[in-house]
């Protein structure tokens, strides 16, 4: 989508320069045509993209939930870490600084590593404020007792 807008501009601003130049006062029109077709594309994937629950594509792919360039979830503020199981398990991204519980919605259809909680905080992750897995394993690990 981005790439046909992209030529749009293109065409509009050839069309442009050409009715600048003196080739006509269509030439001018054609570049008006040309920019609001770019905008109302621009709109109608924006639209599509906000019913769908994702951002709109900005080029290379993309899933629902996490995305190249997406910001990161805040970092969960809880004293959770502590009580909870070092033991259970909690899944990461490759070069994403947050460990999440496999049911967080932010990871959408990433590819994830899975890791005990103890190594994912060794190694320097830290939780995910969406999907509080501190606080999460915490509640787990007091009901199971």
């Amino acid at each position: 989508m981005l790439l046909v807008v992209l030529l749009l501009v293109l065409v509009a601003a050839a069309t442009l320069v050409a009715a600048v130049l003196g080739a006509g006062s269509g030439f001018a029109w054609i570049s008006v045509l040309a920019s609001a077709l770019g905008a109302a594309l621009l709109v109608v994937d924006r639209i599509r993209a906000r019913r769908a629950g994702t951002r709109p594509a900005r080029g290379g792919r993309h899933r629902t939930g996490q995305r190249p360039g997406a910001p990161e979830p805040a970092q969960e503020r809880s004293n959770a870490a502590e009580v909870a199981d070092q033991d259970a398990e909690v899944v990461v991204i490759d070069e994403r600084p947050r460990y999440h519980v496999r049911t967080c919605e932010w990871l959408g259809e990433a590819e994830t590593l899975s890791l005990k909680l103890g190594e994912a905080r060794e190694l320097g992750f830290t939780p995910c404020a969406r999907c509080a897995p501190n606080a999460t394993i915490a509640v787990e690990s007091r009901r199971s007792r």
